[in-house]
C-alpha cells in the first residue's frame, strides 16, 4: 500500500511532466548557491534555506568538520540517482522497499597541486545502485538505467559543461 507521500509524489511528477510539455520555458531551472570561507579549509555554503559545510581531513590540512568538496560531488551523484529513481518508480507505480547508492572515483592529486600536466578532475567514477523491489527485475533495471541516463548530476559530469566566471580582487589595508 502506498503512503500519502507517495501518492502526492506521483501526482507532483505527473503534473510537472504535463506542465513542462506545455510550457518548456518553465522547465529552465537555475539553482544558485553562495559560499564563504570561514577558517582554514572549512567553508559554509548556503543552499536555499540550508547550510552545507565542507572541510578537509586533518591529513590534508583541514579540521575534518565535514566532507570535502569532491566528496560532496560524489554525494550529489549518489543522492541524485537515488532520489530520481525513487521519484520515477513512484510515478511508474513500481514498489520500492529501499534504494542505496555507493559512488567512488579516482583523482590524481597532482592536478590539484599543479604538478606536471595532470587533469585536476576525476579519472573515473563508478557507482553501485542497489534497489530492493518486488516488481519485475527487467522493468526496475530499465527504469534505473533510464533515470541514470537523465540524472542532471551524471549528465553534468559526463558532458562538457561550459564554466565561466568573474574574479573580483578587493585590496585592503593590512
Amino acid at each position: 500500500m502506498k503512503n500519502a507521500g507517495e501518492k502526492d509524489l506521483k501526482a507532483i511528477v505527473a503534473r510537472r511532466i504535463e506542465f513542462f510539455k506545455r510550457k518548456p520555458e518553465a522547465a529552465i531551472y537555475r539553482p544558485k548557491v553562495t559560499s564563504k570561507h570561514v577558517r582554514g579549509l572549512y567553508t559554509e555554503t548556503a543552499v536555499r534555506e540550508h547550510l552545507v559545510k565542507a572541510d578537509y581531513g586533518e591529513a590534508a590540512g583541514g579540521t575534518n568538520q565535514a566532507p570535502n568538496p569532491i566528496e560532496l560531488l560524489l554525494a550529489a551523484f549518489a543522492a541524485c540517482i537515488e532520489s530520481a529513481f525513487y521519484e520515477f518508480a513512484v510515478h511508474e507505480g513500481l514498489a520500492v522497499h529501499s534504494v542505496t547508492a555507493a559512488v567512488e572515483g579516482t583523482l590524481d592529486l597532482r592536478g590539484l597541486f599543479m604538478i606536471d600536466d595532470v587533469a585536476a578532475g576525476f579519472q573515473d567514477l563508478t557507482y553501485t545502485l542497489n534497489i530492493e523491489s518486488p516488481d519485475d527485475e527487467e522493468k526496475v533495471r530499465s527504469l534505473a538505467e533510464k533515470v541514470i541516463g537523465h540524472c542532471p548530476v551524471v549528465d553534468s559530469l559526463i558532458n562538457r559543461t561550459p564554466v565561466s566566471g568573474v574574479i573580483n580582487i578587493i585590496i585592503t589595508g593590512s
